[in-house]
């Protein structure tokens, strides 16, 4: 016995402690930690009647509505939940928990928690989610995670996104003391064969607008000034973000640069699943905010658009509502289709931008201040594809080879 649990002893022997009254705040605690965990609104509807949802991998998107009569029994409801998941948790309610707490925390966003959400249903659901942590070894979770790789055809990349939810369920799940799994020496000694992975050939004219595209893009947004036009004409001359482009402010332009400190962000309402479109104060790179270096051709679009929405407390609004990221992207479809060229996103534009200025020799530590990126690694990486057509890769032979 421990000096603590001797002093303890001590004080409730001689009338010090009241051990129900102790045993009553200590539930009490306990009940407020359950409340706190539980990630779904609680609400009164019209009828009087209360409701959440409680998770639930049988129920419609993973969950179940609950229906009580008063807002107490709702809560009795949610404590009643978590307490029995606590005594034998599975993979699905060590998940909820661990989840919970990082968005409580805000170690994450709700986008990020949406992300994580939709790849658990995805790699979960049908294989572990039911299983006690208790009960999964080490042998388990090998399979499982051969068998996700092959049976979803993960590339490297989709591999890593998976790979960040069993290091997060596994991890909080030994920190509680549900396993003794290490999962972070599990993987030091896991040894996956390259071949196991699914390759995803890319084909360069699906992923950047091509040399002799961009010309005929550009004419069509010009030749067609809506706001939605000029804003996709906007990132060909920036390279911005969607969620950077949706969120500029007319205080956010200087005569020569645009200074980047916000971003639209998007998440699913819990109660009405609907997605969100939000304005956050700080960009979503690590860099934090930027100036975006402009030239006058540049000056003027933004002339164009001041003209078309003159009052507008962002650059971008119709009518007093913003536009987000859904106007463009569909407006953009639609360019690509009247034009007859491949469908690309916004995304493409982006890496259309990003390679246009390594192609044209700028500094590379311009590029990553332009661009938004830590690493001149990064834009090389997953932002430069070479635009050329045929026709100039075939000169670009000639001449190198005139001998």
């Amino acid at each position: 016995m421990t000096d603590s649990d001797k002093m303890l002893q001590f004080l409730v022997a001689n009338g010090n402690i009241d051990k129900y009254s102790v045993q009553q705040a200590m539930d009490k605690l306990e009940r407020e930690n359950y409340l706190a965990q539980h990630t779904y609104k609680v609400w009164q509807g019209s009828n009087r009647l209360w409701y959440t949802y409680l998770p639930d991998k049988k129920g419609k998107k993973g969950r179940k509505q609950v229906k009580l009569t008063t807002e107490a029994k709702i809560h009795d409801a949610i404590v009643s939940y978590y307490q029995a998941q606590k005594e034998e948790p599975t993979i699905q309610s060590v998940f909820t928990d661990w989840i919970s707490q990082k968005l409580e925390n805000k170690e994450l966003s709700r986008g990020t928690f949406d992300r994580y959400s939709n790849d658990y249903k995805r790699f979960f659901d049908k294989q572990i989610a039911s299983k006690k942590v208790e009960s999964v070894t080490e042998d388990d979770l090998d399979l499982f995670i051969r068998k996700t790789i092959t049976g979803h055809k993960l590339t490297p990349k989709a591999y890593s996104n998976f790979r960040t939810l069993v290091l997060g369920i596994f991890k909080y799940a030994k920190r509680k003391k549900y396993t003794t799994i290490s999962i972070s020496t599990f993987f030091q000694d896991f040894a996956l064969p390259k071949t196991i992975f699914t390759k995803v050939i890319k084909n360069k004219e699906d992923q950047i607008y091509m040399e002799d595209e961009i010309p005929r893009v550009a004419e069509y947004l010009k030749s067609n000034p809506t706001l939605v036009n000029l804003g996709l004409l906007l990132v060909f001359q920036t390279g911005l973000r969607c969620g950077e482009l949706a969120a500029l402010r007319p205080t956010d332009i200087t005569r020569k640069a645009i200074h980047v400190q916000r971003q639209e962000i998007k998440y699913k309402d819990e109660v009405t699943q609907k997605t969100v479109y939000e304005i956050k104060n700080y960009p979503k790179s690590d860099c934090g905010a930027r100036e975006v270096i402009i030239t006058d051709k540049t000056i003027e679009t933004l002339d164009m658009i001041k003209k078309l929405n003159p009052d507008g407390e962002f650059l971008f609004e119709v009518d007093g509502t913003r536009l987000t990221y859904n106007n463009y992207n569909k407006t953009l479809y639609r360019v690509c289709k009247t034009l007859n060229i491949s469908q690309k996103s916004m995304h493409k534009i982006r890496r259309t931008y990003g390679t246009t200025l390594l192609d044209e020799g700028v500094d590379e530590i311009l590029v990553t201040q332009q661009m938004g990126h830590a690493d001149i690694s990064t834009t090389k990486t997953y932002y430069y594809y070479s635009n050329k057509t045929r026709k100039t890769n075939e000169a670009q032979i000639e001449k190198a080879l005139s001998f």
